[in-house]
C-alpha cells in the first residue's frame, strides 16, 4: 500500500468515524398525538331527565264535604289521578297534593302552557258553573327547606308540592260531575 493509498484510507477512516459519531450523537426525534372527540347522545340525555323528573307522592288531604265516599289520589311515575267524591252542596270543597321529584342532576322549570298537548285548554275544569278548582305550589331544596321566591324551579334533589283545591261554587240542583286537568312541561335550567 503506497503512503497515498494510506492517507486515503486513513482519511476515509476518519471521515466514517466522524460521521459515525454525528449519528451516534444526534438527537433523534418522534411526535406522538392523541385526539379525542366527544358527542352527547341527546336522546339517552332525554330518556335519563325524563326518568329522573317524576311523581312521587300523592295524597286525598281533607274535605269539608258530607258525602259518605271517601275521596282519592293516586299517582305513577308520570300520571296523577284524584276523584273528589265528598262534596255535595255550594262552598264545601276537597283538598289533594301531589309531590313531583327532581332526581337529575340539574335544576328543572315546571311550567304550564295555555294549552295542552293535544290542544285543549290547559288547565282544564269540564264544569265551571258548578265546581271552582285553583292549584298553588311550594319549592323545596334537597334538604327539605322551602325554597321562597320561586315556586316553578325545582333544584336538583328538591321537590315540588302542588295542592289541588276543589269547591262546589254555586247551589247543586242536579246530579252533576266534572272533569279536571293539568298538563306540566319539566324543562332542564340551562
Amino acid at each position: 500500500m503506497t503512503m497515498a493509498n494510506r492517507k486515503t484510507v486513513i482519511v476515509a477512516f476518519m471521515i466514517v468515524a466522524v460521521m459515525l459519531m454525528a449519528v451516534g450523537f444526534a438527537a433523534l426525534t418522534d411526535t406522538l398525538t392523541i385526539i379525542g372527540n366527544a358527542h352527547i347522545d341527546i336522546a339517552a340525555a332525554e330518556n335519563n331527565f325524563d326518568e329522573k323528573i317524576f311523581f312521587s307522592a300523592s295524597q286525598a288531604v281533607s274535605s269539608t264535604g258530607t258525602g259518605s265516599t271517601a275521596d282519592t289520589a293516586s299517582h305513577t311515575a308520570d300520571d296523577a289521578t284524584f276523584t273528589v267524591n265528598k262534596l255535595a252542596v255550594k262552598d264545601e270543597q276537597s283538598t289533594f297534593k301531589f309531590t313531583i321529584k327532581n332526581e337529575s342532576n340539574v335544576a328543572a322549570d315546571i311550567t304550564v302552557a295555555a294549552t295542552k298537548l293535544s290542544g285543549a285548554e290547559n288547565p282544564s275544569n269540564s264544569n265551571p258553573s258548578i265546581f271552582g278548582i285553583t292549584y298553588s305550589y311550594v319549592v323545596f331544596d334537597a334538604e327539605g327547606n322551602e325554597q321562597v321566591g320561586d315556586n316553578d324551579t325545582i333544584p336538583s334533589g328538591g321537590t315540588m308540592d302542588i295542592t289541588i283545591v276543589v269547591k262546589v261554587v254555586n247551589p247543586v240542583t242536579s246530579n252533576t260531575s266534572a272533569t279536571f286537568g293539568i298538563e306540566y312541561t319539566a324543562t332542564t335550567v340551562e
